[in-house]
């Protein structure tokens, strides 16, 4: 009994550790990121620029990486929804305290059940790993999902771009009425758009708006998009006859890619119908008549 005591003041005593460092980093307030907030909302692309730049670097010397490890974990975490300022950090510390909780616990559950003990370090060693990983799993799911719904997305809100500029409108304006038409139907293609506007506001040209759209989602079809718009405005092109044209090109690539899952579906199927239903199918075929078989043949020999 006094051995589960002290393992669960240990694990008690860490949790509350972790959490008090947590908390108190997470509540530290830094007057000149304060004032950048508030020159933020004045509008200005220097101040949001400084604000990115000083969140960055504290960041990177709280959680100890590089400015460049943590401008592509920023990034990365941005193609997955995560685009607050305190989002690298807060990964990291994330994978840290479950790191930490998740080995503690694998310690705590082996001494519970009365585990061998040379299999103890192995445990705690695997709740480590675990705890450590999981967040990067979450985050890389969560990235492949929303690329998947960007994807889907991206021919429809291309015709919507093509009907508003065709109607007179400037692609700044056609941009800014298709975030707000598809805010409940294409979500996060909807925030990127309005991520692109709100770049465009403060004075970033409309090439790197659109190339850092390209950049935070991670999307092939954006990129497409990002370069078709460089080369319009370089060239003097129409702009609303090169967005028919990749519309056009991105719905055929979207109907390759159903049939294709269609043709996989039959692959797929092979498996569970071998593993799982060919089984019971025989059992209930089969079945009946190997019991009057038995019967028969109990008979016979008596």
């Amino acid at each position: 009994m006094t051995v589960y005591l002290i393992i669960g003041s240990v694990f008690l005593g860490v949790f509350l550790f972790s959490f008090g460092i947590l908390y108190l980093l997470a509540q530290a307030k830094d007057p000149v990121r304060l004032r950048l907030r508030e020159l933020e909302e004045q509008g200005g692309e220097e101040e949001e620029e400084g604000k990115k730049a000083l969140s960055l670097k504290g960041a990177a010397d709280l959680v100890g990486l590089s400015a460049g490890e943590a401008r592509g974990t920023r990034i990365w975490l941005a193609q997955a929804g995560y685009r607050g300022h305190q989002s690298v950090f807060n990964y990291q510390g994330l994978r840290l305290f479950g790191a930490i909780s998740l080995g503690v616990a694998s310690l705590f559950v082996c001494l519970f059940l009365h585990v061998d003990p040379a299999l103890i370090p192995f445990a705690v060693f695997a709740g480590l790993l675990v705890g450590s990983f999981a967040p990067r799993f979450w985050v890389s799911y969560k990235i492949s999902r929303r690329r998947d719904e960007i994807r889907r997305s991206v021919p429809s809100v291309l015709d919507l771009m093509v009907v508003c500029v065709e109607a007179g409108l400037s692609l700044n304006a056609a941009v800014q009425r298709i975030t707000e038409e598809t805010r409940d139907t294409y979500r996060a293609l909807s925030e990127e758009l309005h991520l692109v506007n709100q770049e465009i506001l403060i004075g970033k040209t409309r090439a790197e708006a659109f190339r850092n759209l390209a950049r935070r989602t991670g999307v092939d079809e954006l990129r497409s998009l990002a370069v078709m718009l460089i080369q319009a405005d370089k060239l003097g092109t129409s702009i609303a006859s090169s967005l028919r044209v990749l519309a056009d090109s991105l719905r055929v690539k979207r109907r390759q890619r159903a049939e294709e899952a269609a043709h996989k579906t039959q692959v797929k199927l092979v498996f569970p119908l071998v593993l799982l239903i060919f089984p019971e199918l025989m059992v209930i075929l089969v079945g009946p008549a190997m019991i009057t078989l038995y019967q028969a043949l109990s008979d016979m020999a008596k």
